[in-house]
C-alpha cells in the first residue's frame, strides 16, 4: 500500500469516527435541552405540586437578567450575533476585569509592579525604565 493511499485511508477513517462521535454527543445534548425545557409536574391526590426546575446552563452563563433585543443592522444573522455579544458581561466591576476604569489608561508614569517571588533578573527586566530605548527607536525610525 502506498503511503499516500494509506494516509488518505487514515484521514477517511478518522473523519468518519469524528462525525459519528459528534452526532452521538449532539444527540445527547439535544435530549438534555429537551428535558430542561419540559416542565416537571408531579400530581398528588391532594394537590398539584410543581417541582422547581434546575437552573439551566444558559442561565449559569448568561445570568437571569432580562434580555432586550436591539436592531443593530438589517441582516438578521449578524444582528443576532451582535445581540449575543452585547448581552455578554464585561465584568468591569470585579477584580478579574480585563481593564480597570478606576484609573486612567496612561499617565506617563511607570506602572507599579509587585515583584515579590520573582527572580531578581526577571524583576529587573519587568521594572526597568525602557523610555530611553523607545525614544532611540523612534528617533531611528524618524518619528
Amino acid at each position: 500500500m502506498k503511503a499516500k493511499t494509506f494516509e488518505n485511508l487514515i484521514r477517511k477513517v478518522v473523519r468518519e469516527e469524528i462525525d459519528y462521535a459528534l452526532r452521538r454527543e449532539i444527540k445527547t445534548l439535544k435530549e438534555d435541552l429537551r428535558d430542561e425545557l419540559k416542565p416537571t409536574i408531579i400530581e398528588h391526590t391532594e394537590r398539584k405540586v410543581e417541582i422547581p426546575q434546575k437552573s439551566s446552563l444558559k442561565e449559569k452563563i448568561m445570568g437571569k437578567k432580562p434580555i432586550k433585543k436591539h436592531n443593530f443592522v438589517g441582516d438578521s444573522t449578524l444582528n443576532d450575533l451582535l445581540n449575543e455579544t452585547a448581552q455578554g458581561s464585561t465584568n468591569l466591576e470585579s477584580g478579574n476585569a480585563p481593564v480597570s476604569l478606576a484609573q486612567p489608561f496612561a499617565t506617563g508614569a511607570p506602572l507599579p509592579m509587585d515583584t515579590a517571588g520573582m527572580p531578581s533578573s526577571v524583576a529587573n527586566a519587568v521594572t526597568k525604565d525602557y523610555s530611553a530605548l523607545m525614544k532611540a527607536i523612534d528617533k531611528k525610525k524618524g518619528l
